[in-house]
C-alpha cells in the first residue's frame, strides 16, 4: 500500500529533509498519448520558466510598443545523421513515455534563443555520440506582443529545429490574451511547454498554467504534445516563506488532470529535496513521466546570475564551499558537474520510474558536455556502438 500524501504534508514546513525509508509502490503505466489525454477532452475540455531574466540580462526590454520583428537567421549544425534523417520528428512526450517505461536514461536541452544579441548556437556534433533526446527554448516576456507572433526568435529557431530534432517551444502567460494564445496554437507546434511564467498581469487571460494546458488541449486535442513543470522547492519567486508542498502538489495534479503529457521539474541544487519531491509526487498517485530540471554553472559568477533570477540556492555549507571558488572558474564548474552527477544517480537509485534529465544549459554548453561524459564513463549514459573515451568539451 502506497504511504498516504499526509506523510508528505509533514515534511513540507523546512522542504530540507533526508529521503524517507519506505516501501517501492510506485509502478510505471504505459499509456498511449490518446488515452492520456481523453478524459481531457471527453469534458471539453501547468525550468520551467526562466523567463525572469528580463531585460537587464538579455538587453530587450518589456514594452507596450510592439517591436519589430526581423526574420532571423539560425545558427545550428546539424550532425550527418540529423541531416539524413530530416522530415518529421515523435512528440516529445512519446519519446519521454516510452524511454520512461523501458527505464532507458536519455536527457534533452534548453537553451535562450539569444546569446550576446544573437541567434544562440548550438552544434550537436558536440553532443556525439548520444544526442538530446529534444531541446526546448525558453519563452521571454518581452514576447509577450511580438508582431506577427510566428516572428517571435524562439517560434523561428523553433521551425528550422523541428525537422532535425524533437523540437519545444515554451509558452508563458504574461500578458498573454486568449487571441494571442490561440495564435500561438494555430501554428500547429508538435510540442510545447506550459508555464505561468514569474511575472503577472492584471489584464492577462489566465493565471495559473493548468488553464493553459485544459485550453491547449481543448483546442488541439491530441494533436500536441504538453509539458508542465513540477516545483521541488515550490516557488520562491511567487512566495515567501516555509511552502506547502501538498499545495504544490494539488497545482500539479490540476495540470495533469487538464491534459499534461509529462511533468519537468525546476532547478534544485539538492538531490535529497528532489528525490523527496518525487516520492511526494508517485505517492499522490501521478504516474506521469517525470524529468528531472538540472543546471550546472561553469563558473561562481554564473551561480550567483541563477541564484539572483531564480531565488534558488545552494544549501548553505555547499554554498560557501563554492564561494571559495570565486576566482577559480575550473574548480566551480568541476563541483557543479560532481554535484549533477551525484543528483543524477541519486535520482536513478531512488527507483521511481524517473530516467530522463533535462539540462538547462543556459546556451553554456561545455559543463553540461562534461557531465554527459562522466555518465558515460558511469555506464548510465549508453552509446552504440560505445567509444573508449570522451572528448574535451
Amino acid at each position: 500500500m502506497c504511504v498516504n500524501v499526509t506523510r508528505c504534508r509533514a515534511t513540507a514546513a523546512l522542504w530540507n529533509v533526508a529521503a524517507l525509508a519506505q516501501k517501492r509502490c510506485y509502478q510505471f503505466q504505459l499509456s498511449e498519448r490518446t488515452q492520456s489525454v481523453r478524459s481531457a477532452i471527453d469534458v471539453d475540455l501547468a525550468m520551467h520558466s526562466i523567463d525572469t531574466v528580463g531585460a537587464q540580462h538579455f538587453g530587450t526590454n518589456v514594452s507596450d510598443v510592439p517591436p519589430v520583428a526581423p526574420l532571423i537567421e539560425p545558427c545550428f549544425h546539424f550532425t550527418p545523421e540529423q541531416k539524413a534523417s530530416a522530415g518529421q520528428q515523435p512528440y516529445i512526450s512519446d519519446l519521454v513515455t516510452s524511454k520512461s517505461a523501458r527505464g532507458e536514461f536519455f536527457y534533452g536541452i534548453e537553451i535562450t534563443g539569444q546569446s550576446k544579441g544573437k541567434p544562440t548556437c548550438v552544434d550537436f556534433n558536440g553532443f556525439l555520440p548520444v544526442l538530446p533526446t529534444f531541446i526546448s527554448i525558453v519563452w521571454l516576456p518581452q514576447y509577450w506582443n511580438v508582431l506577427p507572433i510566428e516572428r517571435v526568435e524562439t517560434l523561428q529557431l523553433i521551425r528550422n529545429l523541428e525537422p532535425h530534432i524533437p523540437a519545444m517551444p515554451h509558452l508563458s502567460l504574461f500578458r498573454q490574451t486568449k487571441e494571442r494564445i490561440d495564435e500561438f496554437l494555430a501554428l500547429n507546434f508538435r510540442n510545447m511547454l506550459a508555464v505561468r511564467g514569474d511575472k503577472m498581469d492584471e489584464d492577462q487571460v489566465y493565471r495559473n498554467s493548468y488553464q493553459l494546458v485544459e485550453h491547449a488541449r481543448r483546442v488541439r486535442g491530441v494533436n500536441i504534445s504538453i509539458a508542465v513543470a513540477g516545483h521541488p522547492q515550490g516557488y520562491p519567486n511567487l512566495k515567501s516563506g516555509p511552502q506547502d508542498i501538498t499545495e504544490n502538489i494539488e497545482i500539479l495534479k490540476k495540470k495533469i488532470d487538464n491534459g499534461a503529457d509529462f511533468i519537468i521539474t525546476q532547478l534544485c541544487y539538492s538531490p535529497e529535496i528532489i528525490v523527496e519531491y518525487l516520492r511526494c509526487v508517485r505517492n499522490a498517485g501521478i504516474v506521469t513521466p517525470i524529468m528531472v530540471g538540472v543546471v550546472v554553472p561553469d563558473s561562481f559568477k554564473s551561480y550567483a546570475l541563477i541564484e539572483m533570477i531564480s531565488k534558488i540556492s545552494l544549501p548553505a555549507e555547499a554554498r560557501a564551499e563554492v564561494e571559495r571558488y570565486q576566482n577559480d572558474d575550473a574548480k566551480a564548474k568541476s563541483y557543479f558537474v560532481q554535484l549533477a552527477v551525484r543528483t543524477i544517480q541519486q535520482v536513478l537509485d531512488a527507483n521511481l520510474g524517473v530516467h530522463g534529465i533535462q539540462f538547462y544549459t543556459l546556451n553554456r554548453f561545455g559543463s553540461v558536455q562534461d557531465v554527459l561524459c562522466e555518465l558515460r564513463k558511469l555506464g548510465i549514459l549508453k552509446e552504440t556502438p560505445p567509444t573508449d573515451a570522451c572528448g574535451d568539451a
